[in-house]
């Protein structure tokens, strides 16, 4: 029987689901962040509003009848929101999210089992309750009796009605805007417009003005409203096409009479049938069959750019080796360009990953009772689709960790003379063909001392061992290791790091932390932008030849057997005045060195942050692309070894796997401490 959860249409669902439930989350708090809770922007309800009344029509043609119901009720709660009759309270804004976060366990249901069989009978109860009580007793305004032509009262709808009592109820000011556009570019100049009244105010409503000679052009009347003054409308607006009028109650007998203008109707033109989005939505799989057939071409391209230094090398400048040559020049840039093409459909912003953790902390913050803003920056950073999913566990590890651990409670942080208020920072950026992701708290820090008591009680390193503040840190990585004397869901703060860091190293990533005690930590995060196809340092050691991701390569430098000296037991070697690890990648693998100069031997900085070590091998043989493969189940778990590629030359080389080479040499090297 063939498994419907594998069906494009219920593929093509969860995908667009899930980008409805991201923008009405965001918008959702946007909307609890709002300084004036009980009067939000109409925009962010009527945003909410199209998102479910949207999802409620595709769960309604998928048959998923739970997500069409709730969806329905939802949006009845929206509507009377939207039109008055419901006042956001912190009670409306609690079912709000716990409707939305239903809504995605629905989801959820039908990306996993092809059903949304889940009973949400309370929260449709919970929903229904709210709508049967009346909202709170407003003064009337009687809108007839403002200085306002009364054609346009006429054709204004029942929600225009509410948004302009709505204002008159929160003192706003209104005003009407006339202006004037030339045909040719009247509707971008008029959203242009739109968009610097929605910078301070409300545009309540946009009508053609009558009178308007189409050789001078058209004009538009907007009838707005805002907090600001006529001198601030007058000065962001000044255009000798725009007139400014503001709308005030006149006396009775003073008004202006029907027939004065001509009658205002809001023109309606037949809808296009063109479709108005230029974007295919394309499943992953797809993407990643088409990345493995440029892959193998890339192999292929080596093969034929080695042919062709080969007959330049026999033939010199003959006719054949020229023109193969070219060809191969001509190939390695058009296939530069596609991977560069599939590598950005591939890229998305970490926007929607923020969110998600912006939310999951909100939450955490209100259980534990602790106030705490969160702050984004440089959420429009791009990684690649899968790298995003696989960095969101690690990322909730460390947000959750700062919640509950990080951050204070408000009468610890007062005690120290901190802002009662816990802050959070998630910030991404682009470094070269890496992404930096950084979790910052101004929390209690990491204390070192209890790090090192902790680590001596559990018998990981002796009593007398010197350990400076980064060893100890990397103590945090050990499996199982807290310092945290209180039980919570969330255990001490370096539960989950062990496996943080395994899970970061499997992208050739890696983890760094910065701290001060009582001051804060901050996490810092470095990835490749993508693993698909990557650049490699192709080194030999002996008679064998490794490909080193060039991603994590610093530098590489000569070196002679002087240079390298032993501190506690381990080779090191200066560079810039900063002592570096160095791992003899010969004695790593049991390889015999075939140097014809011993005295003499090349070490390549590997790594980022404070965590780099220096390989040290016998040659460097120059810089290719390569195409990582899998070594298989049975070869699968050796460890230093991320998988294998061909070069150009048809021989087949180890991909060495940099990260957990490293962490290998920290666990000896902590062992023979410890020993």
């Amino acid at each position: 029987m063939k498994d419907k959860k594998k069906d494009e249409p219920y593929l093509e669902f969860i995908a667009e689901a899930e980008e409805i439930l991201e923008v009405i989350s965001k918008n959702l708090l946007t909307m609890e962040e709002s300084q004036d809770r009980l009067s939000p922007h109409p925009d962010i309800i009527n945003a909410i509003f199209r998102g479910v009344h949207t999802l409620k029509g595709i769960a309604g043609m998928m048959g998923f009848n739970n997500i069409t119901e709730l969806s329905h009720t939802l949006e009845n709660l929206l509507d009377a929101m939207r039109m008055g009759r419901l006042t956001l309270t912190s009670v409306v804004i609690k079912l709000l999210f716990e409707s939305t976060e239903m809504l995605r366990k629905l989801v959820e249901k039908v990306s996993k089992d092809g059903n949304d069989n889940i009973d949400a009978t309370r929260l449709l109860s919970d929903i229904e309750n709210t709508l049967k009580k009346r909202p709170e007793e407003a003064a009337a305004h009687k809108l007839e009796e403002l200085d306002l032509d009364t054609n346009i009262l006429k054709v204004l709808t029942e929600y225009e009605n509410h948004r302009l009592e709505e204002n008159l109820r929160l003192a706003a000011n209104i005003f009407e805007v006339t202006a004037g556009f030339s045909l040719e570019t009247f509707d971008k100049d008029l959203n242009q417009i739109n968009s610097i009244i929605s910078g301070f105010g409300e545009v309540i409503t946009t009508l053609p003005a009558s009178g308007a000679s189409p050789d001078v052009g058209i004009e538009f009347k907007l009838i707005i409203g805002t907090k600001e003054d006529l001198i601030y409308v007058t000065s962001v607006l000044s255009n000798p096409n725009i007139k400014i009028r503001e709308i005030k109650y006149q006396k009775r007998g003073e008004k202006i009479k029907a027939g004065e203008h001509d009658e205002v109707q809001a023109a309606e033109t037949p809808s296009s049938v063109k479709s108005l989005s230029m974007t295919v939505r394309v499943n992953i799989n797809r993407l990643d069959r088409l990345l493995n057939i440029v892959g193998e071409l890339v192999l292929n391209k080596a093969v034929i750019t080695h042919i062709s230094k080969n007959l330049r090398a026999i033939e010199g400048f003959s006719e054949w080796a020229l023109e193969l040559e070219k060809a191969a020049r001509i190939l390695d840039k058009k296939l530069n360009e596609l991977q560069e093409g599939l590598m950005e459909v591939r890229m998305v912003p970490l926007n929607n990953l923020f969110d998600r953790l912006t939310r999951m902390a909100r939450k955490l913050s209100k259980e534990s009772g602790k106030i705490i803003d969160i702050r984004i920056f440089g959420e429009e950073t791009e990684l690649d689709r899968l790298m995003i999913e696989e960095i969101a566990d690690p990322l909730m590890h460390i947000v959750r960790n700062a919640v509950d651990h990080g951050i204070e409670t408000q009468d610890e942080r007062i005690k120290l003379g901190k802002k009662e208020i816990g802050t959070i920072k998630l910030s991404a950026m682009q470094k070269g063909s890496h992404v930096v992701i950084e979790v910052e708290d101004d929390g209690s820090g990491i204390d070192i001392k209890r790090v090192k008591d902790t680590a001596v009680e559990k018998g990981l390193i002796a009593s007398n061992s010197r350990f400076t503040e980064k060893e100890a840190i990397d103590l945090l990585f050990a499996p199982g290791f807290s310092t945290s004397k209180v039980v919570t869901e969330v255990s001490g703060r370096g539960v989950g790091l062990d496996v943080v860091r395994k899970n970061l190293i499997k992208l050739n990533g890696t983890i760094d932390i910065e701290t001060k005690e009582k001051i804060g930590t901050k996490f810092i995060i470095t990835l490749p932008i993508t693993l698909m196809i990557l650049k490699a340092l192709i080194v030999q050691v002996g008679e064998e030849i490794f490909a080193l991701p060039i991603n994590s390569v610093s530098e590489s430098l000569m070196i002679t057997n002087n240079d390298i000296q032993t501190v506690e037991k381990r080779e090191v070697i200066k560079l810039r005045e900063k002592t570096l690890p160095i791992l003899r990648l010969g004695g790593a693998f049991d390889i015999k060195s075939k140097s014809e100069n011993p005295e003499r031997m090349y070490v390549v900085v590997v790594g980022s942050g404070n965590r780099k070590i220096g390989f040290v091998v016998d040659a460097l043989l120059g810089q290719q692309e390569i195409v990582i493969k899998s070594l298989g189940k049975i070869l699968s778990g050796i460890q230093g070894i991320a998988g294998a590629t061909e070069l150009g030359n048809r021989k087949t080389v180890l991909v060495l796997d940099i990260g957990a080479l490293i962490e290998e040499s920290v666990q000896e090297y902590k062992e023979e401490v410890k020993g």
